[in-house]
């Protein structure tokens, strides 16, 4: 039986095939985005009480996770930054063009910079800043705008943006992908327009770059070059649905799938499984930054190191925790292997068994971020009313006491099941791969590590945790 295809739903196929459904998505986006800057800059410098701060650390990072839980990369779909291009297709005109070097054509850029992105976050205390928030709107902006303007478009999303490539990295455990109807039609096309784009002219059908830009009606091809009947993972799909407008033949699908199949038979590079390990340990450490026991670990590393600076303390912490993680993942991947009877690099080792921390990475930011959004998700409405009325716009008295309408008591027994359910997917895909060896003693193996993993998150997360972003305080401190 054929999984279903939300593109015959009929409203929804007709306007993800419309060709301003984009923008339709961006708009909303990139109000909020100005709203964000505005209040940033000239509201009121108090981060709970700051629309900046609360709708991007806050609401935004909790929808985001929603999003793809439910239904998949919506916020790369809608992303507003993406409204640049415009602008950069006029500054192309007069700018140099390069190609993306071939070494950074891989995940490990990335990588570096998702590292950077979460120091600056704790060393900068970027929740707690409104200035620093509206700062970086603005630096993402810029540095989308400069990437497009000198590189292939594309070339921001697939290879600098951590945050598109940790939407990407989640992404792997939507419900939704895109897929070919009949991948025999794909065989038959020359164009390849879903890679190439197409443009309709009066003298017939060509791709975008045999076309002059000023002639016929443009279709554009996939922005991050993914030829759709070779698609098996969400993984560098932004879900722009170039692909489904620019296919002359109504080929291209949107079906419902089982996400496990993919965390299977995906053949993921070595620079995508080190992303999904570095997220998952990654957000063990965000989470961790905000407990008590974080602090002890600090101080008592500060009286080792005979140095009180916090930017040496962090890069050493992190260096230390990720390394650990990383070093540790390379032994149990090998064993299992060693186990399985296969000889083969420790790299390799990690390729085939990491697929599982793919799940494990979305139900540690999912639990984390689960907690911070229901304790505070209802302070959108009074920081919006507030940003609005400092526009001059009659909203009312701000109510503050929205910030609590999830009882306590729930938070962790939700979070509990949410890591339960990566580790089950987990297991899920490390058995699956042991099947394939016919060898569940090696699946064992890495599960046995995949459970201590869980078993010190949810320790972490049953720490009392700063509340941050809203008014209240910890659980278990009042």
């Amino acid at each position: 039986m054929s999984a279903p295809d939300l593109l015959r739903i009929p409203l929804l196929g007709r306007f993800l095939r419309w060709r301003y459904s984009r923008f339709v998505l961006q708009l909303p986006l990139l109000l909020i985005a100005l709203l964000a800057l505005y209040d940033g800059f000239f509201g009121r410098q108090l981060a709970p009480k700051n629309f900046a701060t609360v709708s991007v650390w806050l609401h935004y990072r909790g929808f985001l996770v929603l999003a793809i839980a439910v239904f998949g990369n919506l916020f790369c779909a809608a992303c507003p930054m993406l409204l640049v291009r415009g602008p950069t297709r006029f500054v192309k005109r007069f700018l140099p063009q390069f190609r993306w070097p071939r070494r950074l054509r891989n995940k490990y850029f990335v990588i570096v910079l998702t590292i950077f992105y979460l120091f600056a976050y704790e060393y900068w205390d970027l929740w707690a800043s409104p200035w620093l928030t509206a700062w970086l709107i603005i630096g993402y902006f810029g540095a989308a705008f400069l990437v497009d303007a000198l590189f292939p478009e594309g070339t921001f999303c697939k290879y600098v943006c951590p945050l598109g490539n940790f939407n990407f990295t989640l992404s792997t455990v939507s419900p939704t992908q895109i897929t070919a109807r009949d991948p025999q039609v794909c065989l038959s096309c020359e164009g390849k327009y879903c890679v190439n784009g197409r443009v309709e002219t009066e003298g017939g059908r060509k791709t975008a770059r045999e076309a002059d830009p000023s002639e016929g009606v443009h279709y554009p091809g996939c922005e991050t070059r993914l030829y759709v009947p070779q698609i098996q993972t969400n993984m560098d799909c932004t879900l722009c649905m170039n692909c489904l407008r620019a296919c002359p033949y109504d080929n291209v699908a949107l079906k419902l799938r089982f996400p496990g199949l993919e965390w299977l038979k995906a053949r993921y590079r070595l620079d995508v499984v080190w992303l999904g390990v570095l997220l998952f340990f990654a957000g063990f450490m965000n989470a961790l930054g905000m407990v008590p026991a974080y602090y002890q670990i600090a101080e008592d590393l500060s009286r080792l190191l005979g140095t009180r600076n916090e930017a040496i303390l962090l890069i050493v912490i992190y260096a230390l925790w990720i390394g650990l993680g990383g070093g540790i993942t390379l032994l149990v991947t090998t064993l299992a292997d060693r186990l399985s009877g296969v000889r083969q690099s420790p790299w390799k080792a990690v390729r085939y068994w990491g697929a599982g921390f793919f799940p494990l990475a979305f139900a540690m930011w999912a639990g984390h971020y689960a907690f911070h959004f229901l304790t505070g998700w209802a302070t959108i409405v009074p920081v919006t009313q507030q940003a609005l009325s400092n526009l001059g716009l009659p909203m009312g008295d701000p109510d503050w006491t929205l910030a609590a309408l999830v009882p306590e008591n729930w938070l962790y027994p939700l979070q509990v099941v949410i890591l339960y359910i990566g580790l089950l997917a987990a297991s899920y895909v490390l058995f699956g791969r042991a099947r394939q060896r016919d060898h569940f003693l090696a699946g064992g193996v890495v599960f046995v590590y995949f459970f201590l993993l869980v078993a010190l998150a949810l320790w972490v997360l049953a720490q009392p945790m700063e509340m941050r972003g809203t008014l209240l305080l910890p659980p278990g401190s009042r």
